[in-house]
């Protein structure tokens, strides 16, 4: 693109030859990106350069910006010289910067790591256990609700029946679903 002659007028070396100059930005997004890139936005563009290790030089003081129009940009890389093209497989894009949160993680010893696997996985064994076993308790529950309406229905007037059961009732629906207990 830069040593095209039908983009001169919009991209070219400075004269040292070691940065180029993109002028007329709005047209030269316009008319030349398109045909380089899947897309023509300028500021995709200088992502871009930023991703190789381009860096943009300021050549126009902020007081005296410009229109899109008419704005040039300078950028440069240490391995983007003018009459140089051996240079250019040595431009490579940045790497990623690794996740915070992975930087500072201590690798585990062999053994260590096996073990905390081992416990993790013994840990989601009792928390499915757990999970079935409040699942049984609540269908006992229900069931010991749907024989108590039956016999309270069949059975008016027995107080001493209805007491036991009640009390029986209490003591499998509270104490049993508080803790139950978890067999290997």
């Amino acid at each position: 693109m830069i040593n095209d002659p039908k983009s001169a007028h919009f991209i070219a070396w400075t004269e040292l030859g070691t940065s180029f100059v993109v002028s007329n930005v709005g047209e030269f997004s316009r008319s030349i990106l398109g045909s380089h890139f899947k897309h023509n936005n300028f500021s995709s563009f200088v992502r871009q350069l930023n991703m190789y290790g381009f860096h943009k030089i300021n050549r126009t003081p902020r007081a005296q910006r410009t229109s899109t129009d008419a704005q040039t940009w300078e950028f440069s890389h240490h391995k983007f010289l003018r009459g140089r093209p051996d240079l250019l497989d040595e431009i490579k894009r940045k790497a990623l910067e690794p996740d915070p949160a992975m930087k500072h993680r201590v690798e585990l010893p062999g053994e260590v790591a096996a073990q905390l696997g081992a416990m993790r996985d013994e840990n989601r064994r009792m928390w499915e256990q757990l999970t079935n076993e409040r699942r049984r308790v609540e269908k006992l529950v229900g069931v010991v609700n749907r024989l108590w309406d039956v016999v309270g229905k069949g059975f008016p007037g027995s107080g001493t029946f209805f007491l036991s059961l009640f009390l029986y009732h209490q003591i499998l629906s509270s104490n049993y679903a508080l803790s139950p207990t978890i067999s290997k």
